[in-house]
C-alpha cells in the first residue's frame, strides 16, 4: 500500500486492561490537522495484535470515515533497538566464519606437514635405505613436533573463542526474541479523517494482544492477639508484546476473555439396542488384583482425610520482626461488571515487555477471624490452628497461591481456591504444641455367632485423649473414621459414640468420617471414646481392615 500522503502518528501506550491471556491496549496520538481528508498511520504495531478487535475514537471537529488494518515490509528493520542486535548478530556471525577459515587453515597446515616429513623420512624402494641421514633426521623430527605444537595451540586458541562468540551469539538472540523477535514487517493501522477546520485532534487506537497475562497472590497475616487478618491482594503481571508499557492506567480484569461468551447447544441423545459382540476364545484366568488396587478405595478415603488438614513439614525459615503491616491501604477503585470484576490499579505503572513477573498491589483488606484448632489423631498427634473469615468485600478472590504469617512469624506457604464475595474460608496457621493430642489403641476383640450360618465379628477400642495447655478456652474439632463396608454381607456397626443423626457435637458424612466438636476450657483435658464393630461370614476373606 502506498503510504506516501499518511501522517505518521507519534502515539504513546496510555491505558492497559490485562485479562487472564491477553490484554487490550488504548494508544492516543495528539496531532495538528488542516483542512480536509487526511490519512493517519499508527504505525509499528505488535506482531500478537487481533485484527478483528482495533477501533478508532477520537475527539476534535473531525469525523473518522474509514480505518483499515494491513502489514506493511520494509527494506531494514525500523525498530533502531531490534535492528542494533540483529546487525551485532550478523558481526557475531562474521566472526564467527573468520575463525571457522583460520581453523580449517591449521588442519590443512598440519596435514600438508604431516604429508611432507611423510615423504622426508620414507625409505625408498630400491634401496631401503633413508633419504636422512641421523643428524638431519632429528632436525626433522624437532621442526615436526615444534610446528605441530604451534598449529595445536592455535586450533586450542580458536576453538576458545568460538565458545565465547558462541554465548554472545546465544544472549543477543534471546534478547531478539524477548522483545517479539521483530522482523522485516510491521503492522498498521490507517485511519482516513475528514476535518472541518484547522485544529487539533486526538485519536485513540484501542486493540488486543495476546500474550499477557496476570495471576493472583496472596499475603496473609493473622494477628492472634486482635482476631483479625490482613489479606495483601497481589498480581503477578507479564507480558512480552515487544512494546513497553510506560506510565499506563493499569486495569486488571476477571473475565474469562478466554471462554466463550454463548452457551453450548445440547444435541439429540439417542439410545438404542445393544447388540452384544461375539464371545472371545477363551484365555487363560487373568491374575488376582494386586492388594494395592483391592486397598484403592481405602487410600482414597485415607487421602480424603488427610486433604482436611495441613501437611506436616518442616519449615524451614522463620521470618520474624517484620516490618510493621499497618499501612495506607492502595486507592484503587473496583468495578463490578456484569459478569467480572475490574480493579483500577492506582497511579501510572510500568511493565516491561520482558516476560518477567511484575508485582502489583491491586488492595489491601482486613477482616475479623475466628480462630479454631483442628486434628485428626489417628493421622498425626498435633493440632493444627485454623483462622476463618468472610470475604466482605464486593468482589471475589480468585484462586492462587498465598504466604501464610501468623503474629508477624512465617507459617507456609499454600493455596486460596476462589472465594466468591459473602463466602467463608478457612486458612490454616501451622499447629500449636499446647495442645496435646493422642490416639490410642485399646484393645481388639472377636467372636464367632450363627448355629447354621457361621459369622465373625470383631470389635476395635480406641481412646483419643486432647489437653488443652493454653491459658483460653479454645474451640476444637477431632476427626476419625469407621470403615465403609462395600459389600452388602460385610456389617459395619457403631458402638460408641451413640450416633442417630447429625448434631452440634457430632458429625458423620457419607464417607463414615466422625467429626467431634468441643470447647475445652484451659488445662482440661477431653477423652473420646470409639468404639465399633465389623461382622461378616465366616468363610468370606476381608481386605482393608
Amino acid at each position: 500500500m502506498n503510504n506516501k500522503n499518511s501522517t505518521l502518528l507519534e502515539s504513546n501506550i496510555t491505558a492497559v486492561t490485562v485479562f487472564t491471556d491477553r490484554a487490550q491496549i488504548t494508544r492516543t496520538a495528539n496531532i495538528e490537522l488542516a483542512k480536509g481528508e487526511q490519512t493517519c498511520l499508527f504505525d509499528a504495531l505488535p506482531d500478537s495484535i487481533e485484527s478483528n478487535s482495533i477501533q478508532v475514537n477520537g475527539s476534535g471537529a473531525a469525523l473518522i470515515k474509514d480505518v483499515k488494518f494491513q502489514q506493511t515490509y520494509y527494506a531494514e528493520i525500523p525498530d533502531e533497538e531490534i535492528k542494533s542486535l540483529h546487525d551485532e548478530l550478523q558481526q557475531l556471525s562474521d566472526q564467527q566464519r573468520v575463525i571457522r577459515d583460520k581453523i580449517n587453515q591449521v588442519e590443512q597446515e598440519k596435514e600438508f606437514i604431516a604429508n611432507i616429513t611423510s615423504k622426508l623420512t620414507a625409505e625408498t624402494e630400491e634401496t631401503h635405505t633413508s633419504q636422512l641421514d641421523p643428524e638431519k633426521w632429528v632436525k626433522m623430527v624437532e621442526f615436526y613436533r615444534g610446528k605441530m605444537s604451534d598449529l595445536d595451540a592455535e586450533i586450542r586458541d580458536s576453538e576458545l573463542a568460538m565458545r565465547e562468540l558462541d554465548k554472545q551469539y546465544e544472549k543477543i538472540n534471546n534478547e531478539i526474541n524477548a522483545k517479539g523477535n521483530a522482523r522485516k514487517a510491521r503492522k498498521q493501522v490507517e485511519v482516513l479523517i475528514e476535518t472541518q477546520g484547522e485544529g487539533e485532534v486526538t485519536l485513540e487506537l484501542i486493540y488486543l494482544v495476546y500474550g499477557p497475562s496476570w495471576r493472583p497472590y496472596y499475603d496473609l497475616r493473622v494477628n492472634s492477639d486482635s482476631k483479625v487478618m490482613n489479606i495483601t491482594y497481589n498480581a503477578n503481571i507479564c507480558q512480552n508484546t515487544s512494546e513497553d508499557w510506560t506510565d499506563v492506567q493499569l486495569q486488571l480484569s476477571t473475565a474469562q476473555a478466554n471462554v466463550s461468551g454463548q452457551q453450548p447447544e445440547l444435541s439429540p441423545w439417542h439410545i438404542s439396542e445393544l447388540i452384544p459382540r461375539p464371545e472371545p476364545m477363551p484365555v487363560a484366568a487373568a491374575a488376582p488384583l494386586p492388594n494395592k488396587m483391592r486397598s484403592k478405595e481405602s487410600k482414597r478415603m485415607k487421602q480424603m482425610m488427610k486433604s482436611e488438614v495441613m501437611a506436616e513439614e518442616e519449615i524451614e525459615g522463620m521470618f520474624n520482626d517484620l516490618e510493621d503491616i499497618v499501612m495506607s491501604k492502595p486507592n484503587v477503585t473496583v468495578e463490578t461488571k456484569a459478569t467480572s470484576v475490574v480493579f483500577n490499579v492506582a497511579g501510572s505503572n510500568n511493565i516491561d515487555s520482558d516476560n518477567i513477573d511484575h508485582k502489583v498491589t491491586i488492595l489491601i483488606e482486613e477482616f475479623p477471624a475466628s480462630f479454631r484448632y483442628s486434628c485428626v489423631p489417628k493421622l498425626t498427634p498435633y493440632a493444627y490452628l485454623k483462622a476463618e473469615v468472610t470475604n466482605e468485600t464486593d468482589y471475589p478472590f480468585l484462586a492462587g497461591p498465598t504466604n501464610i504469617f501468623l503474629d508477624n512469624n512465617f507459617v507456609s506457604n499454600a493455596e486460596m481456591d476462589l472465594i466468591a464475595s459473602g463466602e467463608k474460608f478457612w486458612t490454616f496457621l501451622g499447629v500449636d504444641e499446647a495442645m496435646k493430642v493422642e490416639h490410642k489403641f485399646l484393645k481388639r476383640s472377636s467372636k464367632q455367632a450363627g448355629m447354621f450360618t457361621k459369622s465373625n465379628s470383631y470389635t476395635y477400642e480406641y481412646l483419643i485423649e486432647v489437653t488443652n495447655n493454653k491459658k483460653t478456652q479454645e474451640d476444637i474439632v477431632i476427626w476419625d473414621q469407621l470403615p465403609i463396608s462395600n459389600h452388602e454381607k460385610i456389617e459395619v456397626k457403631l458402638i460408641t459414640p451413640e450416633y442417630k443423626e447429625d448434631s452440634q457435637a457430632l458429625k458423620k458424612n457419607e464417607f463414615n468420617y466422625l467429626e467431634w466438636f468441643f470447647k475445652p476450657a484451659a488445662g482440661e483435658k477431653i477423652q473420646v471414646p470409639l468404639k465399633f464393630s465389623v461382622e461378616y461370614p465366616a468363610e468370606m476373606k476381608v481386605a482393608g481392615i
